[in-house]
């Protein structure tokens, strides 16, 4: 998928930025969970990347609906390791 198709949706734009930043990671035995890395460095690069992207309209994300979508996303994801798998017994997968 182009770059150009995740611009147009500020969701899928922001994921984007943080997972081409490795600001976050999915699990790779739970899909559907998302882990924030916790590296800040990555988390200021990913938002910069997200402000610098073009919608198919030629503009640009507003800074205060990128930084709440961001807020959402990474409030909304495990910090350093999947819950589940710590569950398992081996919270370092």
């Amino acid at each position: 998928m182009s770059v150009t198709s995740y611009a147009d949706d500020l969701g899928s734009a922001v994921h984007y930025a943080l997972e081409t930043t490795h600001a976050i990671t999915i699990c790779p035995f739970h899909l559907d969970l998302t882990i924030r890395i916790g590296d800040d460095a990555a988390e200021s690069h990913a938002f910069a990347r997200a402000r610098k992207l073009v919608k198919s309209d030629g503009t640009t994300w507003e800074g205060e609906a990128l930084r709440k979508e961001f807020g959402r996303q990474l409030g909304k994801a495990a910090d350093r390791y999947c819950p589940y798998c710590a569950l398992l017994g081996d919270p370092e997968l």
